[in-house]
């Protein structure tokens, strides 16, 4: 377990500017925020400050707006949402005018600043130029906590301004995320099982080959197990495939066969002729997958053949979800699957999902996040963590 510095050893900060770096990067419809998972984790955080009487001053991000302001990337809807969740009003400056609302706080007040990469000093690669970004923003606080365990990458606001302070801790969540995921390393229940989807086997590469060393099963679904069964020499239609990628997949396969690991991909699909909502799902009752169809979902065999491995789990991770599941024809596979690792499997196993995508469909499909161990709030941020990455913003936070 990793030696943090937790926020329950902050110092006496009441009438003290508390900068808050926050996980702010949730899903927005129009003023509508849709999906809260993060902001509700928040939520224990800058309650303990508040009650601490400090001044809480919340830097966070929406997407990715390249260091330009976008109005449709604004963090005004978080903040409408985030104030019914704490039932309190939270002020709002741009942080070039933040200074003066921030003098103006009283003891307890919460104050969010706009969208941080508003501003091209953030994500800058010049050390200098983020170095100034740097400076201005910890003048305006006397201490620095950060609770954006998802946004783990070397930015202004996640490191160096963490390093700017002497006070800087970890926020609730934050230690949360790494105590649970911790215990996922260290010890290790098997047999250990991994079920792994989405649309993209780019951002997973590092974590499967870190897994394929320590799971006894990776389960693999959603669009980056066509690019597995194209490397197999297996045709998969007209489906989503990264081809670049191809010898990466068969390098995964490979050192899972070294290793022990059975890595099982779809033995059948439910597929449709265009990538929309409204066409038509077809069966397909083969690994193959005819031209012309575009796989969308796994089929009912690779569905019972994957719950039959949950069954005897220990250990699950589940990130990802198995099909396009935001379509009622295709969301089978990754309701079925998610409530299945929740019920089904044994009551001792320990079990983690997370990720973006995982979250939302665990919402969408009604999947009971209290069945499992831990839901993590990152997805890229767990897989990192779980693959032994390095990631700047927890070191900064090592005692």
């Amino acid at each position: 377990m990793l030696n943090l510095r937790k926020l329950s050893e902050i110092g006496d900060v009441a009438g003290k500017t508390v900068l808050l770096r926050a996980d702010l990067d949730v899903p927005v419809q129009g003023e509508q925020v849709l999906e809260n998972y993060r902001l509700v984790k928040l939520l224990p955080t800058i309650k303990d400050l508040v009650s601490k009487k400090a001044r809480v001053v919340i830097i966070g991000h929406r997407g990715r707006p390249e260091g330009k302001y976008q109005d449709d990337m604004s963090l005004l809807p978080v903040r409408f949402e985030l104030g019914k969740l704490l039932n309190t009003h939270i002020k709002f400056a741009h942080i070039p005018s933040s200074r003066n609302s921030i003098r103006y706080m009283e003891d307890g007040e919460i104050l969010m600043l706009e969208n941080v990469r508003f501003h091209p000093e953030e994500e800058n690669e010049d050390a200098k130029i983020r170095k100034q970004f740097v400076e201005e923003l910890a003048s305006l606080g006397h201490a620095y906590v950060n609770d954006a365990f998802a946004t783990y990458r070397k930015h202004a606001s996640t490191y160096e301004l963490a390093l700017a302070f002497e006070e800087r801790f970890a926020g609730i969540q934050f230690g949360f995320e790494i105590e649970r995921l911790s215990a996922l390393i260290e010890n290790i229940p098997h047999p250990y099982v991994a079920v792994i989807g989405g649309a993209k086997l780019d951002t997973k590469i590092d974590v499967l080959l870190k897994l394929v060393t320590q799971a006894d099963h990776v389960l693999i679904g959603g669009a980056m197990a066509y690019t597995f069964l194209k490397a197999q020499g297996v045709n998969v239609g007209d489906s989503k495939v990264e081809d670049d990628k191809i010898e990466t997949a068969k390098k995964i396969l490979e050192l899972a066969k070294k290793h022990n690991c059975d890595v099982m991909l779809p033995i059948d699909h439910i597929a449709g002729k265009e990538f929309v909502e409204s066409t038509k799902p077809e069966e397909v009752s083969s690994a193959a997958i005819p031209k012309g169809l575009i796989g969308l979902d796994i089929g009912e065999r690779t569905l019972a053949q994957y719950m039959e491995i949950i069954k005897s789990a220990k250990a699950i991770l589940w990130n990802g979800p198995m099909g396009v599941f935001e379509w009622a024809n295709f969301s089978r596979g990754t309701e079925a699957v998610g409530e299945y690792i929740g019920l089904s499997a044994p009551h001792d196993t320990y079990k983690v999902a997370g990720g973006g995508d995982t979250i939302t469909a665990m919402n969408r499909l009604k999947i009971n996040m209290k069945n499992f161990a831990h839901v993590s709030t990152g997805g890229g941020a767990m897989l990192a963590f779980l693959a032994g990455e390095k990631m700047p913003t927890v070191e900064a936070l090592l005692k």
